[in-house]
């Protein structure tokens, strides 16, 4: 008689982990493939880089020191003199047009200086912008030297990564790989063959779509960052799908799953008792 019992009992548990089990297996589940991790789908090769320099955009806010290599500074100072603004409040003639003790680049993409007046800067590189100002501040600074930098390289990034908002760096050169680093790389969810970039380019926003698996990344116009682009990780099909789901039948179908499961188990203590 108990070793009947006992087999009741046995057969009892059985039967409710095979129907747990079963219910379990009614979950969608979804195993990412290795290729939603990979960078490059080619292998290892050398890549040629031909890489733009970052250029000066309307709305920047650059660093502009000048000096003389001279010993003699008195003529390079009234460059240097930095000059808060107040709103409504006119610009001097032979002030500086500046924002947060940096030259402010206008709509025009033009920049204001002492003496020299108004220097184009929009579509330059700092290199060039360089040049241009050694040569046109000769005649007021002896043996000038220039040094401009960005102010504000603030970069948007969006989407499936672990640190999404404005991240701000302190350099002038900024890469996408820099961008998606800096927001904590994507999230398991992000679609590393799908990065939107959104950039303004003569008044127009430009989408550009980059492929982080593909060696030609390198060579992509946006891999070079400029301030003040967004860079948008799209969601894979998995994130996609568990957007979906309607999380009402989603609760209900747990609650479903847990009376059924509640039930079995008591119906499993019933039976087990009555044979005792």
């Amino acid at each position: 008689m108990k070793l009947l019992r006992k087999r009741h009992f046995i057969n009892a548990t059985a039967f409710l982990f095979l129907l747990t089990f079963l219910l379990a297996s009614c979950s969608p589940t979804h195993d990412m493939k290795p290729a939603d991790y990979l960078y490059f789908e080619n292998g290892p090769d050398i890549i040629a880089l031909k890489q733009k320099q970052t250029t000066i955009q309307p709305n920047d806010i650059l660093s502009i020191q000048v000096y003389s290599k001279t010993t003699n500074q008195e003529q390079a100072a009234i460059f240097n003199i930095p000059v808060a603004p107040t709103p409504g409040n006119a610009i001097a003639a032979g002030q500086a047009q500046v924002n947060q003790q940096g030259y402010l680049v206008n709509q025009e993409g033009n920049i204001e200086m002492p003496v020299i007046g108004t220097i184009k800067a929009a579509g330059l590189t700092i290199s060039q912008l360089q040049a241009i100002l050694i040569q046109k501040l000769a005649n007021s600074v002896k043996d000038p030297a220039v040094i401009v930098e960005f102010m504000q390289f603030n970069i948007n990034i969006l989407g499936e990564v672990r640190a999404p908002g404005i991240h701000k760096f302190n350099m002038d050169r900024v890469t996408l790989i820099d961008a998606i680093g800096a927001a904590g790389d994507l999230t398991d969810f992000g679609r590393r063959d799908n990065i939107i970039v959104i950039r303004e380019e003569k008044e127009k926003k430009v989408t550009y779509t980059v492929d982080l698996r593909d060696k030609n990344i390198f060579q992509s116009p946006v891999y070079i960052m400029e301030p003040n682009d967004i860079v948008y990780v799209t969601p894979n099909k998995y994130k996609l799908h568990n957007l979906s789901v309607n999380p009402e039948r989603q609760r209900m179908t747990g609650l479903f799953f847990s009376i059924v499961s509640a039930s079995v188990s008591v119906a499993t203590l019933i039976l087990v008792a009555t044979h005792y």
